[in-house]
């Protein structure tokens, strides 16, 4: 993309973009805060159910099923979500680009 030559077309699918994106954002968010708190607790019963020292319980959570598909689930929506995020900051930049060259335009810069 030639970047000097944004038009209101660019423009208009940037915020069309993020508006379309804004909800699906923020539960893809709150999914991953969800999820991160999800492995915590599972990790947690694994640990409290287990017999052993500290350690040996310890190792057990972390190699129970239950922790594994909680990581998996957060590793999805982690990537998801930072798919989105990297998307939307792209759009974001444009617009922020756009009004530099608007700017610099009506000053006779460019």
């Amino acid at each position: 993309m030639d970047f000097r030559n944004l038009d209101e077309d660019d423009i208009s699918t940037a915020y069309q973009m993020l508006s379309d994106t804004d909800r699906t954002h923020g539960i893809l968010a709150s999914e991953v805060k969800y999820l991160a708190e999800a492995i915590k607790q599972a990790k947690a019963r694994v640990f409290l159910q287990s017999d052993g020292s500290m350690a040996e319980r310890t190792e057990k959570a972390i190699a129970s099923d239950s922790y594994d598909i909680a990581v998996k689930k957060w590793i999805q929506a982690y990537k998801e979500f930072t798919i989105m995020d990297n998307e939307r900051n792209t759009q974001a930049r444009i617009l922020d680009m756009f009004q530099t060259l608007s700017a610099n335009r009506r000053k006779g810069m460019l």
